[in-house]
């Protein structure tokens, strides 16, 4: 697994290796030539839902960004102290831990988000695919495709990840939730190449 200082380069490296401009990358992912600069010189991995979306754009696994080398494997533990912190949200200092990042060509990805209480809002973000969220702790407004959801510890929402969505911690206390993402568009590869 790399480094989270050198996933900015990863970008950058896929980017060139494609012939691609900071303005074909950011034309894909509906972000400005700007954000894409600002992502390839930083020292730390973008947003999740950025990073999903680059992923897409590509056309590789999120993994393709983490993993040292491509490696079979058919189980991946991940201690709760080993868990890699892999992108914040630019607006609320949400925390993004992956839970599975070592196993290679993964059908979903999973993390453990954490919020501070009463967060302000996060970024607006959709990327192909579906997604899950689990709250563990807290309450969150999530708002997809202009609809805003209360959700409570204990409540789960399952959604088509290519409409808007975003999320805000409403209490003092804090916010913890698990979120799975999946893009189906590359499970219809997977069939294929079978």
């Amino acid at each position: 697994m790399v480094s989270e200082t050198l996933i900015p380069k990863r970008i950058r490296k896929m980017r060139l290796d494609r012939s691609w401009t900071q303005k074909t990358l950011a034309d894909a992912i509906n972000v400005t030539t700007g954000y894409i600069s600002r992502i390839e010189n930083s020292d730390t991995a973008p947003p999740v839902g950025i990073l999903i979306s680059i992923a897409q754009a590509f056309g590789v696994n999120m993994n393709t960004f983490f993993d040292a080398e491509e490696e079979s494997a058919y189980i991946c533990i991940t201690r709760k102290e080993e868990r890699p912190e892999i992108a914040r949200d630019e607006k609320a200092p949400a925390k993004f831990e992956h839970l599975a990042l070592n196993f290679p060509n993964r059908a979903f990805d999973a993390f453990i988000i954490s919020s501070p209480g009463h967060s302000k809002l996060s970024r607006i973000t959709q990327h192909k695919g579906q997604e899950m969220l689990f709250m563990l702790k807290g309450e969150v407004d999530f708002t997809i495709n202009e609809n805003t959801h209360h959700l409570f510890e204990g409540d789960t929402i399952y959604f088509n990840s290519t409409y808007p969505h975003f999320g805000r911690c409403t209490v003092p206390e804090g916010c913890e939730l698990l979120m799975v993402t999946f893009d189906d568009s590359k499970d219809t590869d997977r069939k294929k190449n079978k």
